[in-house]
């Protein structure tokens, strides 16, 4: 039975995807959009990695802790009608748990993040103080969110032949 009315469901059946979700993974794996965005400028003058990362290490790290999201970002991007019904089954099976890693992403980028602030002796910067604020979000996000047990609990149903009908 579904918890929401239609208004909640996408062409398929599923309950639609919320915005804060994207922007979750958004923020979650914002190490390698960075990456992405810096190796597709290609203006030394513009430095991206250092405007984001001290060092290597750091940027290491947080490709790292985004590593943690990247199997519930590819598997988000599987949900979607299978031709077959076993891997629809599977496919259903996984994406229930999903909610976990992004989670420990989420608390291990925070306790990042806090152990960066450490190491410069709590001194403010605005750039790690927006990231702590939006990573808390997004584990309150997370953990909290009712319709995102929905969400995690829904996966399309298998494709069915038109010509069988």
């Amino acid at each position: 039975m579904k918890r929401y009315g239609p208004e909640y469901w996408d062409k398929y059946g599923t309950y639609r995807t919320p915005i804060a979700f994207h922007l979750s993974l958004l923020v979650l794996l914002r190490a390698y959009f960075i990456w992405i965005i810096a190796a597709l400028s290609r203006r030394p003058e513009l430095d991206l990695m250092s405007l984001a990362f001290r060092s290597k290490s750091d940027f290491f790290s947080a490709l790292a802790i985004g590593a943690i999201a990247i199997i519930p970002a590819v598997v988000f991007c599987l949900r979607r009608p299978q031709k077959s019904p076993d891997h629809a089954a599977r496919f259903a099976k996984i994406w229930r748990f999903m909610r976990w890693p992004l989670l420990v992403c989420a608390a291990v980028d925070l306790s990042w993040l806090v152990i960066q602030a450490a190491h410069s002796y709590y001194q403010f910067s605005m750039f790690l103080a927006l990231q702590m604020v939006t990573v808390l979000w997004v584990l309150l996000y997370l953990a909290k969110s009712r319709y995102l047990t929905v969400f995690f609990n829904d996966w399309p149903d298998p494709e069915t032949d038109k010509k069988s009908h």
